[in-house]
C-alpha cells in the first residue's frame, strides 16, 4: 500500500475533502484519507493499494485547489509491521 502525507502550516487554507475531491483521489488510487491537525498545521494522509506516489502532484492540487505553495509532501520511505511474540506477552 502506498502512502503520502501532505503537511501545511496553519496559515494555509484548510484542505478540501468534499465528494468531488474524494472522487478525484479515488481515480488516483487513494482508498483512505486521514486528516490530522494541531495548532501548528494540518496533515493529510493519503493511502491506497493502487495509489502511485508519482501522481502526488495531482493529489495535492485536488486537496489544496488554491495552490500547493507551502504544502510539504512526505513520501513513504519505509513501512514496518510489528507483532508481539509469545515471549513478549504478559
Amino acid at each position: 500500500m502506498a502512502m503520502a502525507i501532505l503537511v501545511a502550516d496553519a496559515s494555509r487554507p484548510h484542505p478540501v475533502v468534499d465528494p468531488r475531491v474524494a472522487e478525484r483521489l479515488a481515480a488516483l488510487g487513494v482508498t483512505r484519507i486521514a486528516l490530522l491537525s494541531d495548532a501548528v498545521g494540518t496533515g493529510v494522509v493519503l493511502e491506497g493499494w493502487a495509489f502511485d506516489p508519482a501522481d502526488i502532484d495531482d493529489a495535492v492540487r485536488a486537496v489544496y485547489p488554491d495552490g500547493a505553495e507551502g504544502v510539504r509532501t512526505l513520501r513513504e520511505v519505509g513501512l514496518v509491521a510489528l507483532a508481539r511474540t509469545a515471549e513478549g506477552r504478559r
